[in-house]
C-alpha cells in the first residue's frame, strides 16, 4: 500500500487522539445524561420501555468497543478514520431514535407500545453536539458543511413524522429549526476560518523549512566555494596552456576541451549556489514591469537566428508600478524564460507573455505561457526545489532563486501545465504603494 503523506499522518494521529481523550468520553456523557433524563423526567421507572432499553443497550455495546479499540491501541493508523465514521453514524443513529421513542412514549406514559399521540423530544439538544463533534471528523469547510445539512435534515424528519397533536410548524419547532441551522452556519464559518489559518501556517512552515535549506546550502558554499574555486582556476589554466601549446590534430585535443567546460562548469554551479544562499542586498526603486520584461525578451530571443520565437505581448496600457530591484527581477524573469526556450521546439514556438492589473489583489501580474513539450504531474510540485532538474547540464537553482527573488517583495510565482501542451507561469507582484 502506498505510504501515508507526512501531512495524513499527522492528521490522523490528532485525529485519534481526540477520539480517545475528548469524544469517547461526551459519547459515554450523552449516554449518562440520556438515561438519567428518561429515568427523572419521563417515566420515573427503574427501567425505559423495551424499544428505548435496546437503543441504550445497542449504544452502551458501541461505546463499549469503540473505547476499547482505541485506549488499547487495537486500530492502525490507516482504521482511524473509517473507525470514527462509523462511530459518527452510530451517534447519529441513537440520537435520532432517542428523539423519535421519546417522542413516541412521552405521551403514551410508562410501557406504551408505538402508537398515535406523539409529543415533541426534548433531547433534540443532543444534535448540537453532533454538529461539535464535525469540527474534528471532517477538517474541510465543504465536507463539515455537508455533513451538518445531514444532522439538519434528519432533525427536520423527527420534526415532520410527529402526528398532528403536536404539529412540526409550531412556534417552539420553527426556533428549533432554525436555531439549528444557525449553529450549522457558524460551524462551518469557524471552520473555513480554521482552514484559512491552517493554510497560512503550512505556508509559514514551508518558508520556514526553505530558510532553513538556504542556510545549510550557504554554510556548505562558504565552506566549499574557497576551497574549490581555487583547483578549478589552476585546472581551467593549465587546459588552456595544453590546448593552446597542441598540434590541431592533436588527439587530446577533445581531452582538453572536455576539461575546461566541465572546469566552467563547476564554476557556474559554485557562483549559482552563492547566489542562492547569499544574495546581494537589493536596492529597490519604483520600475514599470513591462520594460523589465521587453529588456529580458530582447536580450534572450532579439539575436536568435538559428530558432526564432514568436512572441506575443499582451500589456494592460497602464499597470501599477512596484517596488523591486529591478537587477534581481532581471535575473528571476532570464530564468523563467531560459526554462521556456529550453522546453520549446526548434521551430514554430510561440513564447505569450502578458503582463495585466490584478485589482483582486491590487497589484500586477505577468503570465508566460509557451507550446513546448510541459511537465509531467508527478514533477510538477518538485520545479522549485534547489538542484532539482530534468535538463542536461542543469543545476536546479534557477527556478529556487527565482521564487526566492519574488517572494522577498511580497510576490507569488506558480506553474501549471499539461504534458504535450506547454508550460504557464503565473507571476504576482503587489502594487507600489503597499511597499513600506
Amino acid at each position: 500500500m502506498a505510504e501515508l503523506r507526512l501531512e495524513e499522518r499527522e492528521f490522523l494521529h490528532w485525529l485519534r487522539g481526540v477520539e480517545k481523550r475528548a469524544i469517547i468520553p461526551l459519547k459515554w456523557s450523552i449516554l449518562t445524561a440520556a438515561l438519567m433524563y428518561w429515568f427523572w423526567a419521563r417515566t420515573g421507572d427503574r427501567l425505559p420501555p423495551v424499544p428505548m432499553f435496546m437503543v441504550f443497550v445497542g449504544y452502551f455495546m458501541a461505546n463499549l468497543g469503540e473505547s476499547y479499540l482505541l485506549w488499547f491501541s487495537r486500530v492502525g493508523l490507516r482504521q482511524v478514520r473509517a473507525v470514527c465514521f462509523v462511530s459518527y453514524c452510530l451517534d447519529v443513529a441513537f440520537i435520532t431514535a432517542l428523539v423519535i421513542l421519546d417522542g413516541y412514549f412521552a405521551a403514551q406514559g410508562r410501557g406504551a407500545i408505538l402508537a398515535i399521540g406523539r409529543a415533541p423530544s426534548d433531547f433534540y439538544v443532543f444534535y448540537f453536539l453532533l454538529i461539535l463533534r464535525g469540527f474534528a471528523l471532517f477538517p474541510g469547510p465543504r465536507e463539515n458543511f455537508r455533513a451538518n445539512v445531514v444532522v439538519g435534515v434528519i432533525y427536520i424528519f423527527t420534526l415532520i413524522i410527529q402526528d398532528a397533536t403536536f404539529p412540526a410548524y409550531t412556534p417552539t419547532n420553527v426556533i428549533r429549526v432554525v436555531f439549528i441551522w444557525l449553529v450549522i452556519l457558524m460551524s462551518w464559518f469557524i471552520v473555513e476560518i480554521i482552514t484559512r489559518q491552517k493554510e497560512e501556517v503550512m505556508r509559514a512552515r514551508e518558508n520556514l523549512i526553505r530558510s532553513e535549506n538556504m542556510i545549510t546550502v550557504g554554510e556548505l558554499a562558504a565552506g566549499v566555494a574557497h576551497e574549490i574555486n581555487n583547483p578549478i582556476g589552476i585546472i581551467s589554466v593549465y587546459a588552456e596552456f595544453l590546448k593552446k601549446n597542441a598540434a590541431p590534430d592533436d588527439p587530446r585535443m577533445e581531452d582538453f576541451d572536455a576539461i575546461l567546460t566541465e572546469a566552467k562548469r563547476s564554476k557556474k554551479i559554485i557562483s549559482e549556489l552563492l547566489d542562492y544562499a547569499r544574495p546581494a542586498p537589493p536596492h529597490p526603486s519604483p520600475t514599470d514591469l513591462r520594460q523589465i520584461n521587453d529588456e529580458v525578451l530582447n536580450l534572450l530571443f532579439r539575436h536568435d537566428t538559428e530558432n526564432p520565437v514568436t512572441i506575443e505581448r499582451n500589456y494592460d496600457a497602464h499597470p501599477p508600478l512596484i517596488m523591486v530591484d529591478s537587477g534581481q527581477i532581471k535575473q528571476a524573469l532570464l530564468n523563467v524564460y531560459m526554462n521556456a526556450r529550453q522546453a520549446m521546439g526548434d521551430s514554430g514556438s510561440v513564447l505569450q507573455t502578458t503582463i495585466q492589473a490584478d485589482h483582486s489583489r491590487d497589484g500586477v501580474r505577468l503570465i508566460v505561457k509557451d507550446n513546448g513539450g510541459g511537465i509531467k504531474p508527478e514533477t510538477l510540485n518538485r520545479v522549485f526545489d534547489p538542484f532539482f532538474t530534468q535538463r542536461t547540464g542543469g543545476t536546479g537553482l534557477g527556478l529556487s532563486i527565482t521564487r526566492r527573488i519574488i517572494e522577498h517583495y511580497d510576490g507569488q510565482i506558480s506553474l501549471r501545465s499539461t504534458p504535450g501542451d506547454g508550460v504557464t507561469v503565473e507571476i504576482f507582484f503587489p502594487a507600489l504603494r503597499h511597499q513600506s
